[in-house]
């Protein structure tokens, strides 16, 4: 396939890979994730205009910050649809029944995006920061955008109860003495992922990035999607 010219990337910013074919995964033997590799065309283009874009920290407890870009962009508009219809068609009929609000969801109506830089230093986080979380949302998709190694996903069991431990440093990892590690997803560059979102999960933050400018210099991006019915 021929690499598209200069004025079509621009006009076409989230034009995706015609090559990249899903694959669904069982993280730890048992979390199903659907896996899309080399998924945009141009993924060092997208990088790039995204972080251009204006990142706050949001008004939950994200150990970084976050950036929309223009949702009214043709080309995330027809993003939207593809990833949406990848989800309603390719993973939901594949994995058991999930619901939300006490409904069996069948098919997912709409789909939001963001980015979303990691930059919080370990000795800043809060207490919520430093454990895994669930999403508000059933399922969940993360574009791992760093062609320098920035991590991928982890997931965990819930502990029998909160741990209340003042002595906790740092982001939450697979040795963590109070979650039982399941699996994770290899953060690889240009790859989506789509997951239960109501598993615990943290992203996987370690080296000597996340302590140096780097993290500012090249910092952790991912481009986040929400999936509602």
């Amino acid at each position: 396939m021929s690499p598209p010219e200069p004025q079509a990337l621009a006009a076409n910013l989230f034009g995706l890979n015609p090559d990249a074919r899903p694959t669904l995964e069982l993280v730890g033997g048992r979390l199903p994730v659907l896996i899309v590799d080399q998924l945009f065309s141009d993924p060092e283009a997208l990088r790039s205009n995204a972080l251009t874009l204006s990142y706050q920290s949001p008004d939950y407890p994200y150990p970084g910050r976050i950036a929309e870009p223009a949702l009214d962009d043709p080309s995330v508009q027809s993003f939207l649809r593809t990833v949406l219809s990848l989800v309603n068609e390719q993973y939901l009929p594949k994995i058991p029944p999930i619901a939300a609000n006490n409904r069996r969801i069948d098919a997912f109506a709409r789909a939001l995006t963001d980015f979303a830089i990691t930059d919080v230093h370990p000795e800043e986080l809060t207490e919520t920061q430093r454990r895994p979380h669930t999403d508000p949302v059933p399922i969940f998709g993360l574009v791992y955008l760093n062609p320098d190694e920035r991590g991928g996903t982890l997931f965990f069991d819930p502990p029998a109860s909160i741990p209340d431990d003042p002595d906790r440093r740092g982001y939450c990892s697979t040795d963590d003495a109070h979650y039982r590690f399941i699996g994770k997803i290899e953060g690889i560059f240009n790859r989506l992922a789509i997951y239960p979102g109501f598993v615990l999960h943290t992203g996987e933050i370690s080296g000597n990035w996340i302590t140096s400018d780097e993290r500012f210099k090249t910092p952790r991006l991912t481009q986040r999607l929400v999936f509602f019915p």
